[in-house]
């Protein structure tokens, strides 16, 4: 966010935040605590580290595409086919651009497919004037083959051939894979900035320690204490996913039936939507503790 806003529009800004979903901001010096609290109102933010990276120069950087993959520019031939994964890809799109038309006409990017899969992407998340920012995305089984480099040096090149003159990349701080690929696609980091979340501050949840998800769940609880949840149950799974990654069985069944009691946590399918690693483990669904939190919610329509 740049710029000196006003009290009002910090107001505004406020009334058109989402209410459960996972929402990041990052502002210039010129805002306020008292403005933030405005613009966060009732909602629980962290306050995290986040990188930035840039690439400035034209030249062409070649990184190796591994054997058994093919790299696909994402033009409406592939958004609008069938390949496994594309649902996903134009849903990731959708959540940064008003519309699949608007990143056809402005936007760009390329994927890397195994067989019929997309295993890694890489596009432009917004498009401004001389300057795009990208995103990358690859599948855990996947990794540390240089997908991700390739596709991102692609994604990167294009925006210079299109004559945008500087490329930007943010990820955590925390997030030692993403920063590895960047610099292997030629970016270079150029600061480290806070940012605030209403998440667990990671890409990836093994980018966190048990240790770090148990301190970001106590810190985001304490917030509870001075203005509890009403209303939505998201603040309360935010916090039950922390202390299940945190290994904290109980601690997570409590948040789990606050969000029940609201009315906002109703399916298994929701639950295992949200945590999936719980159905992962024999041991869990035969615990008594569980089985209880389980009874209270819709059976899964899928059986599970």
């Amino acid at each position: 966010m740049v710029g000196t806003p006003t009290d009002t529009l910090m107001k505004v800004l406020h009334e058109l935040l989402p209410q459960d979903s996972y929402t990041v901001f990052a502002f210039g010096p010129s805002i306020t605590q008292r403005q933030r609290r405005i613009l966060f109102g009732d909602l629980y933010f962290i306050c995290a580290k986040s990188r930035y990276a840039q690439r400035l120069t034209p030249d062409p950087i070649v990184c190796p595409l591994p054997d058994g993959y093919r790299v696909l520019p994402m033009d409406r031939h592939l958004l609008e086919g069938e390949l496994d994964g594309v649902a996903d890809l134009r849903e990731s799109i959708l959540g940064m651009w008003q519309s699949l038309a608007a990143f056809e006409t402005d936007g760009f990017g390329f994927a890397a497919v195994h067989e019929s899969l997309i295993v890694s992407r890489s596009y432009t998340d917004c498009v401004c004037k001389d300057r795009c920012e990208i995103v990358i995305e690859t599948h855990p089984s996947h990794r540390l083959k240089g997908l991700g480099a390739h596709v991102a040096s692609r994604t990167a090149n294009e925006a210079f051939e299109r004559g945008l003159n500087r490329v930007g990349w943010m990820s955590w701080a925390n997030n030692a894979g993403s920063i590895a690929v960047s610099k292997k696609a030629g970016f270079s980091e150029t600061c480290e900035y806070d940012v605030y979340i209403t998440h667990w501050p990671a890409e990836n949840p093994e980018d966190m320690t048990a240790d770090e998800f148990r301190a970001f769940a106590l810190d985001y609880e304490k917030q509870f204490s001075v203005r509890p949840p009403s209303g939505s149950g998201y603040p309360h799974v935010v916090a039950a996913m922390a202390w299940a990654l945190a290994s904290e069985g109980k601690a997570c069944r409590e948040q789990l039936n606050r969000a029940i009691d609201r009315g906002w946590l109703k399916t298994l399918d929701q639950l295992q939507e949200l945590l999936p690693e719980l159905f992962l483990r024999g041991t869990v669904l035969e615990s008594t503790e569980w089985i209880a939190l389980f009874a209270r919610l819709e059976p899964a329509a899928t059986g599970s």
